[in-house]
C-alpha cells in the first residue's frame, strides 16, 4: 500500500494537471492580480467536476459561489494599492486579500485530491485514502453516500464535504481575520457579512436571513434592521447561513438539472463583474434603507451564545445525545471542556472550538508547531490507545513536507472505541505556515439517536 505522502502527491498532481494549474507558481502571498489565472482555473475546474458527475454537488456549489469570492479577491486586490497610501485603516486589506487567497488553495488541496481519487477509482480509492490516514471516517462515509445514487444520501454526503471545508480547512483563517489588529478585523468581517452577495440564484444575504432586530429579546412584532445579527467569520454564524438558506437555495436549483448544468458550465469570468462592489454599491445602499416590522419568530440556529467562555463546558456522551446542534467557541483564551463517555471514561482538554451535531462531536484545539502537535498526539495516543508508532511516522514525514507540493493536509489516527462512541485523532497540517491543529473527533451511528419506536 502506498504511504499517505505518496498518495497525496499522486492525486494532487493529477488534480493540478486536470485544472491546468502549476502548483509551483501558485503563491497567494503575491495577491489577486498575480494569481488571477489560477483563481479562475480553480473555479472552472470545480465546474467541470460537476459537469462530469452531477452527484458531485459540492463541486457544483463551489463553482456557483465562486463569482462572489472571485469578485472579492479582485476588489481587495485593487483597494490597497489605490487607497492605503491615503487612508491608513486600509493597510489591513492586503492581509485580508492574502488570507482569502490562502483559503482558496487550502480548499483545493483538500477537496480536489478526494474528487480526483473518486473519479478515477471510485470507493476503492476513497478506502485507500482512509486506510492511509488521509481521511476520517465521516468523510469516507460521505463518499459512500455520494456513490450510493440515492438522492437524499448524495445530498447528505456533499453536505459533509461542505462542513469539512468550513470547519476543518478554513475556520482558522476566518478566526484570524476576525481577530486581526482590533478593531480592524471585527469591523472588516462585519462589513463583509453586511455587504456579502450570494452568487447562488435564490440565496439571500446574511442580513436578509438573520437580521438584527429590535427588541433583541423578541416579541409579537419586531423591527428588522438591514444589519446582520452575526458575523460570517464566526463558524456557527457562517454554518447557520449555509444550512438555513444557501444549501436549500442550491438544492432547489437542482430541481432544474439542465438549467443548473448550463449555469455551472458558464466561464467564471462571465459572472464575476456583476458581483464587484462598484457594480453593487447602489443595491447595498438601498438595502440599508430597509427597516421592516415583522412578526417575531426565532429561527433554529447553531449559533454561539457567548464568545468568551470561562466556565467549564460539560457534554454528556454516556448515551447518544439528542437535540439541536450546538457550538461553543471562545474568541479569548481556550476554555475548559469535559466530555463524559461510556464506561465512566472522561475526556478533558482546553479547546477553542467545539461543535456538537446529531452524530458527531468535534473538538478543535489551539494551533501549535510540529513539536506541540507531536506532544499532544503522543499523549492522546497513550491515553486513548491510538498507534504511537503511526504518530511518530507522521511527524517524521510532516517535518519533510514541502509547500511546493501542497499547502494543506490532514492525517487521522483511529483510537479505541468507547462503547458506541468511535474516537479519532486528526491533525491539520498547514504546510506553508508550518502550523498544526489537532482535532479530537467523536462519532456514533445516527440511528442510535432516534427514539426506540421509530
Amino acid at each position: 500500500m502506498r504511504s499517505a505522502s505518496e498518495l497525496r502527491r499522486f492525486w494532487l498532481e493529477r488534480a493540478y494537471e486536470s485544472a491546468g494549474i502549476d502548483a509551483s507558481h501558485w503563491h497567494p502571498g503575491l495577491g489577486a492580480a498575480r494569481n488571477r489565472r489560477t483563481i479562475g482555473r480553480v473555479y472552472d475546474y470545480y465546474g467541470r467536476l460537476y459537469e462530469r458527475h452531477t452527484r458531485l454537488q459540492w463541486a457544483g456549489l463551489a463553482k456557483l459561489i465562486g463569482p462572489s469570492f472571485y469578485a472579492g479577491f479582485l476588489d481587495l486586490g485593487f483597494l490597497p494599492d489605490a487607497m492605503r497610501r491615503v487612508l491608513r485603516p486600509f493597510q489591513g486589506l492586503r492581509f485580508f486579500e492574502v488570507t482569502f487567497l490562502t483559503m482558496q488553495r487550502k480548499i483545493f488541496d483538500d477537496q480536489a485530491l478526494m474528487h480526483e481519487a473518486y473519479l478515477d477509482r471510485g470507493l476503492d480509492a476513497i478506502a485507500e485514502l482512509r486506510s492511509a490516514g488521509i481521511l476520517d471516517e465521516a468523510t469516507a462515509r460521505a463518499w459512500e453516500h455520494i456513490d450510493s445514487g440515492d438522492p437524499e444520501r448524495i445530498q447528505e454526503g456533499n453536505r459533509t464535504l461542505l462542513f469539512r471545508e468550513q470547519h476543518d480547512i478554513i475556520e482558522r483563517y476566518y478566526a484570524k481575520m476576525r481577530g486581526y489588529e482590533p478593531p480592524q478585523g471585527l469591523v472588516f468581517t462585519y462589513l463583509l457579512t453586511l455587504a456579502g452577495s450570494p452568487a447562488v440564484p435564490g440565496a439571500k444575504s446574511y442580513a436578509a436571513v438573520f437580521p438584527f432586530t429590535l427588541p433583541r429579546s423578541g416579541g409579537a412584532v419586531v423591527l428588522a434592521t438591514p444589519f446582520p445579527a452575526g458575523n460570517i467569520a464566526v463558524f456557527a454564524n457562517r454554518w447557520d447561513l449555509i444550512v438555513a438558506d444557501t444549501l436549500p437555495a442550491f438544492r432547489k436549483l437542482l430541481d432544474d438539472p439542465s438549467g443548473t448544468l448550463a449555469l455551472v458550465a458558464r466561464p467564471i469570468e462571465e459572472r464575476v463583474p456583476r458581483f464587484r462592489v462598484i457594480r453593487r454599491l447602489g443595491a447595498i445602499l438601498r438595502a440599508l434603507l430597509r427597516w421592516r416590522l415583522r412578526r417575531g419568530r426565532v429561527r433554529r440556529r447553531l449559533g454561539v451564545k457567548a464568545t468568551v467562555i470561562t466556565e467549564e463546558v460539560a457534554i454528556d456522551l454516556t448515551s447518544p445525545p439528542r437535540g439541536d446542534p450546538r457550538t461553543w467557541a471562545s474568541t479569548a483564551a481556550p476554555f475548559p471542556l469535559k466530555v463524559l463517555l461510556p464506561a465512566e471514561r472522561t475526556f478533558t482538554t482546553q479547546p477553542r472550538l467545539v461543535v456538537l451535531t446529531n452524530d458527531r462531536l468535534l473538538v478543535k484545539l489551539p494551533s501549535t508547531d510540529l513539536a506541540g502537535a507531536r506532544l499532544t498526539l503522543d499523549e492522546l495516543a497513550r491515553t486513548w490507545h491510538a498507534d504511537g508508532d503511526e504518530v511518530a511516522a507522521w511527524a517524521e514525514a510532516a517535518a519533510e513536507a514541502s509547500p511546493d507540493a501542497y499547502a494543506y493536509a490532514t492525517h487521522v489516527f483511529p483510537a479505541e472505541p468507547i462503547d458506541f462512541v468511535r474516537l479519532e485523532l486528526q491533525v491539520e497540517h498547514h504546510v506553508d505556515e508550518d502550523v498544526y491543529v489537532v482535532d479530537v473527533l467523536f462519532s456514533w451511528d445516527q440511528a442510535a439517536t432516534l427514539p426506540a419506536d421509530r
